[in-house]
């Protein structure tokens, strides 16, 4: 009774995903990206980036404000009266004036910071299209797992059927007959597992894509043009020019340039100027009009800290820089590397092997009830054909994950798919 009620179950689960893999609901690829980058909250969140860093811009090119100073009486000893202002009273206003390309250097930094973000934008949107691809071609696997599940149970339900009615009639023995039910349910778990996995998938794709949770798919495991060719030093040097990551790291070695600049001009101290146009009753002239001129002496605090900092973080920057050029190579060679490896292990599944594994699998069940083959050579049978279009959907799976991973590593879409 407990292995009817989960081949109910599994048989509706399985019921429930075919429904949502009609025609009308497939997800391409390029659909999925459209969608990631218009919906994604990470996403949309990371532009505001830019606009903080513009808005710095903003704020660097502003000027400082003017300081406006009232001094008045607060008490008179000879009259012995508080706050009497029309006594005495003085009127200042002062302005500070940043010298040695403080605010030039400033709004330059700022600039930079701008640059920044952008291509931090685009390193994010980088690796947000990275992840989508890897995800949906896992979920293209389990889905073709699922429907190979799907195909073989099918051929399982036909036989156990035939073989009940045998059993009936004592054409088949207790052993083969309860041998065989073990059998189908093995394929059974890993059926729910497989299906367990698709859900797993399916919600971070969704995650991923802003989708409601109810939202139900299918997704295509197509493969690209296999044959092409590449020179993977040419790549190398491809990559060390488009990825955005790199060049990160050559605009934080021009951020921390300007920042020295910056830190330099700041030890030179501002200078601030005043205009007293009304003082009565402190000074010698009635009314008095003054003008005052202020500026820190640079004994002690030249900025030698920051200066030095800015130095040892260009030095810092220059390494890291020739650390991410050596790394970006290596990881293009690499993922080359291993793209070709895939490529030839797809390569090893001709369509000829393929077709006759299936006619194997479609004429094993009817062997079987024929006696043409005996219970071992059937499960043998089922076991090779499930077994190696596992592997032939791992090795696509696999082949399309290293696509993924040479486009990424090269930072442009060498291989559309």
């Amino acid at each position: 009774m407990k292995q009817f009620a989960s081949g109910i179950l599994l048989i509706t689960l399985l019921v429930g995903a075919a429904k949502a893999q009609a025609p009308d609901t497939v997800l391409s690829l390029q659909e999925a990206r459209a969608r990631l980058l218009n919906y994604n909250i990470g996403l949309l969140s990371a532009y505001y980036d830019i606009s903080q860093a513009r808005a710095q811009v903003i704020q660097a090119k502003v000027w400082n404000n003017p300081y406006f100073i009232f001094n008045g009486e607060l008490w008179n000893s000879e009259t012995n009266e508080y706050f009497h202002v029309g006594n005495q009273y003085l009127v200042q206003i002062e302005q500070t004036f940043s010298i040695a390309g403080k605010h030039t250097n400033s709004v330059r930094l700022a600039k930079v910071g701008v640059a920044l973000a952008e291509k931090q934008m685009e390193d994010v949107i980088r690796s947000l299209l990275f992840e989508l691809a890897n995800i949906y071609n896992e979920l293209a696997a389990l889905q073709e797992k699922e429907r190979l599940y799907q195909l073989v149970m099918g051929n399982y339900d036909r036989l156990m059927e035939a073989t009940r009615k045998q059993l009936e009639v004592g054409a088949i023995s207790v052993t083969e007959t309860v041998r065989l039910e073990a059998e189908y349910l093995g394929v059974k778990t890993n059926a729910l597992n497989n299906l367990g996995e698709k859900e797993r998938a399916l919600s971070a794709l969704r995650s991923l894509l802003r989708l409601p949770s109810d939202t139900t798919f299918y997704v295509e495991q197509r493969l690209p043009t296999i044959g092409l060719e590449f020179d993977p030093q040419v790549l190398a040097e491809q990559a060390v020019t488009l990825r955005p990551d790199l060049e990160l790291a050559r605009l934080d070695v021009k951020f921390q340039s300007q920042n020295l600049k910056l830190q330099r001009s700041t030890g030179i101290p501002d200078v601030k100027f005043g205009f007293q146009p009304f003082d009565k009753g402190s000074n010698y002239v009635r009314p008095y009009h003054g003008f005052t001129t202020e500026m820190s002496i640079p004994v002690f605090d030249r900025n030698q800290g920051r200066i030095k900092q800015a130095e040892y973080a260009i030095r810092q920057s220059d390494l890291r820089v020739i650390d991410s050029e050596n790394r970006v190579r290596n990881e293009v060679l690499s993922s080359y590397n291993r793209y070709r490896n895939s490529l030839t292990g797809v390569s090893n599944y001709n369509r000829q092997f393929l077709e006759r594994l299936q006619d194997l699998s479609r004429n094993a069940a009817l062997n079987f009830q024929r006696r043409n083959i005996s219970l071992l050579q059937f499960i043998d049978q089922q076991r090779i054909y499930i077994l190696t279009n596992i592997q032939l959907i791992d090795m696509r799976q696999l082949y399309l994950n290293n696509v993924n991973e040479l486009n990424f590593s090269v930072g442009t879409n060498l291989i559309e798919y």
